[in-house]
């Protein structure tokens, strides 16, 4: 089935069943302006690019146009990328109105809303983008798995009206509500999603949507609003309950003569199972009369709640909650049937973190020695295989204990922390689920809306992070970890008049916090005080002197300082401690930058070994063989292989350094094209960090650029990079040569 549409400012989509956006489970969305023929149709996307976005697969398509999974090359992220199709005869006015309109859709910032990250024209194609959302639209689930059960149903409808409610709040319309607009992210979070939003002034002169969510005054010809939304929200429940509709019908003729008629089924005519309450708040949404349904969404969620008995979860009240019966719904879950059920719909909302049971804060006595051993792993967490201990051993103790949250906590935290480490993103969906399994058993939990804030942050989600870091300062004003999350945060968002004095924050609730001390000299590392950098690190040694990486961070700065012996001797202290591929890679750097290469050959081997999937010592190791003066080919397969490897990083944790690392890599390849985005993304997302603007610079030396290569030198040597450091870089010889270089080391003296 295809959407169809003529002229109209709707921007939703109806589209090919999948596991993120829409369903052809539902009715098509369609247009009341439909007289005759087809739609205007562009020509699709099927490769290639629409601005600075790449186009990986088309993942739906509709009469209003084309999704798109597609890689955002100047945040290195992937989106879901909607092209919308000119329809009208002044395709220049229309595009204008459609910026408008998907603008305004911008405005709508809420958990349960897919945020629009932006809205562009190019090739004559009107689009915008959003977060690409792992998870099943509510149609496909009741497709495969059946009617819901009336509390989940309702829960579901909560969340779908707290949405409503803030598209509202932002003086929109949806105008397509239905089961195949919203979706179940994994993890449980529900998102409305796929607007066709209209301002309220102007819904008279566009009706769009689908016909069996339509109102009767909108089949009639009345404008959209308000109540019409409402309506679809209660047909919508309606559907969830039932996998029907009170009135069939695929076109607006036949709903219209069903209305007329009065052919109108009940909800308890098919459910009569179902609790009364609920039924009537179903109803009442769902009323053909508007001035007989809710007047908000606000009070639609009163109704509900009350309706579905949705406070606190207690041993009293447990038993009151209706089992899902098999005949109208399979198991989603397996096992362990309505607890599990009410704890499998976690949600990022405030409304489903207050469906808590009894929780306890004390592990069962066959656990409390196993988590003792979980808990000091994780606090000296740098030891050699400490997190590779902690997680199977924090894993066993949930698995005997599955009501305990702290040990869901400090799992998900774990995980965190390796993702921070290893740089894999196979532990992003581990700490994710472990902390909502946590938050479902005890919402008022600091530490695992920490984890949560800090996943998102890994994840380039700082919107989320803010949500989840700020609930937790409420929770726990002495919470260090969240007040040194919250300064990362700030400085990733460029408040840096609110960065540091977090930061110090939570260096003052816990002094003796080695990590917040590292964290904080990393900090001054970024933002090229070095000096400083160097006090935190010596101190956090200090603190920790079995500490590898207090000790791989003193070498970092000594290497920036030119001390060159001492960093050597830190790194190399750093490896007898804890031999992993992070502390050989970069003992292997100052050997490089010093000229050694069969030394450093052997510690890029080295790291390599230990972890053969990392990109860096691939890169690096390139280095060597084209300092050495190794034959091309091999020198390129190696950088080939570095760049191969940046590819998952890079959508799931896009990053400065690796855009700069890669278009350096590209740079030795002679590949321009490829190289000079990248350097410049680098530059923009980075344009304090010296690291960074050294690295760029190097990548444009490359590429026989002098010009920019000593416009961002410049910028690396004001930020804190030393001219004694730079004399030891072979590669940059010549551009050290330059009298124009000379003249920026003589202006910094």
């Amino acid at each position: 089935m295809l959407a169809i549409t003529l002229p109209g400012l709707y921007l939703g989509f109806s589209l090919g069943q999948c596991d993120w956006f829409g369903g052809w489970v539902d009715e098509p969305t369609v247009s009341m302006q439909v007289q005759s023929g087809q739609p205007v149709l562009a020509a699709s996307l099927l490769s290639g690019n629409w601005g600075p976005f790449t186009l990986r697969e088309k993942v739906g398509q509709g009469g209003f146009g084309e999704v798109y999974r597609a890689f955002d090359t100047t945040l290195q992220r992937e989106v879901a990328l909607k092209l919308l199709l000119p329809h009208g005869q002044d395709e220049d006015a229309e595009a204008r109105a459609l910026l408008r309109e998907a603008r305004a859709i911008a405005k709508v910032r809420h958990p349960n809303v897919v945020p629009i990250y932006g809205v562009d024209r190019h090739e004559g194609r009107v689009g915008f983008w959003s977060d690409f959302v792992n998870g099943k639209t509510l149609s496909a689930i009741v497709a495969a798995d059946g009617p819901f059960g009336a509390r989940e149903a309702a829960l579901i409808g909560v969340d779908l009206c707290k949405a409503v409610g803030a598209v509202h709040a932002a003086g929109l319309l949806h105008r397509d509500i239905k089961s195949g607009n919203a979706m179940r992210e994994s993890g449980g979070r529900i998102l409305l999603m796929d607007f066709g939003l209209t301002e309220a002034s102007d819904a008279a002169h566009h009706h769009s949507g689908t016909p069996v969510y339509m109102a009767p005054e909108l089949i009639a010809g009345e404008p959209a609003s308000v109540s019409s939304d409402i309506y679809a929200l209660g047909i919508l429940l309606f559907h969830l309950l039932t996998a029907k509709y009170p009135v069939d019908g695929n076109t607006f003729d036949a709903i219209r003569v069903a209305h007329e008629a009065g052919a109108r089924q009940t909800l308890l005519d098919i459910r009569p199972d179902l609790p009364q309450p609920l039924a009537h708040v179903v109803e009442t949404a769902a009323h053909a009369d508007p001035a007989k349904r809710y007047k908000t969404a606000g009070q639609m969620i009163s109704a509900l709640t009350d309706a579905a008995g949705l406070g606190p979860v207690t041993l009293e009240n447990l038993g009151q909650i209706p089992a899902k019966s098999a005949s109208w719904r399979k198991p989603a879950w397996g096992i362990a049937g309505v607890l599990v059920a009410v704890l499998a719909i976690v949600s990022e909302s405030p409304q489903v973190r207050s469906l808590v049971l009894p929780n306890k804060t004390i592990p069962l006595a066959a656990v409390q020695d196993d988590y003792q051993k979980a808990r000091d792993l994780l606090d000296h967490y740098y030891r050699p295989q400490a997190l590779e201990t902690a997680i199977p051993l924090l894993e066993k103790i949930v698995a005997k204990d599955p009501k305990f949250a702290p040990g869901f906590a400090d799992l998900g935290r774990a995980n965190v922390m390796q993702l921070i480490q290893q740089r894999d993103t196979k532990y992003i969906e581990p700490a994710r689920q472990a902390s909502l399994q946590a938050l479902s058993l005890k919402p008022d939990l600091a530490s695992a809306h920490v984890t949560m804030g800090i996943l998102y942050l890994q994840t380039a989600k700082n919107d989320l992070a803010a949500q989840e870091l700020d609930e937790a300062v409420k929770l726990d004003q002495y919470n260090a970890a969240a007040y040194a999350a919250l300064g990362d945060l700030y400085y990733r968002q460029g408040r840096r008049d609110q960065a540091e004095p977090a930061l110090q924050k939570a260096g003052n609730v816990a002094p003796d916090d080695w990590g917040i001390l590292q964290q904080l000299g990393d900090y001054y590392l970024d933002t090229g005080k070095v000096d400083k950098a160097a006090e935190q690190y010596q101190k956090a040694a200090d603190l920790v002197p079995d500490n590898a990486r207090a000790q791989n961070n003193l070498g970092i700065v000594y290497r920036m300082k030119n001390r060159f012996s001492e960093a050597k001797s830190a790194f190399q202290k750093a490896c007898a401690l804890e031999p992993t591929f992070t502390h050989y890679r970069n003992l292997g750097r100052v050997l490089l930058e010093e000229g050694n290469y069969s030394e450093a050959e052997k510690m890029f081997n080295e790291s390599i070994r230990l972890r053969p999937d990392h990109y860096r010592a691939w890169g690096f190791l390139a280095n060597v063989y084209q300092g050495r003066g190794v034959e091309k080919g091999k020198v390129a397969a190696t950088y080939q292989k570095a760049i191969s490897l940046t590819d998952e990083l890079r959508k799931q944790t896009p990053s400065a350094y690796i855009l700069a690392d890669v278009g350096a890599y590209y740079a030795a390849l002679g590949n321009e094209r490829q190289s000079v985005p990248l350097l410049r993304q680098a530059a923009t997302l980075a344009p304090d960090k010296p690291e960074v603007l050294y690295e760029v610079a190097t990548g444009y030396e490359r590429l026989h650029k002098r010009d920019e290569a000593l416009v961002w030198l410049d910028h690396a040597m004001t930020l804190g990079i030393s001219p004694q450091f730079l004399e030891r870089i072979p590669e940059l010889s010549a551009l050290r040569a330059d009298a124009r270089y000379r003249a920026i080391v003589n202006k910094l003296r």
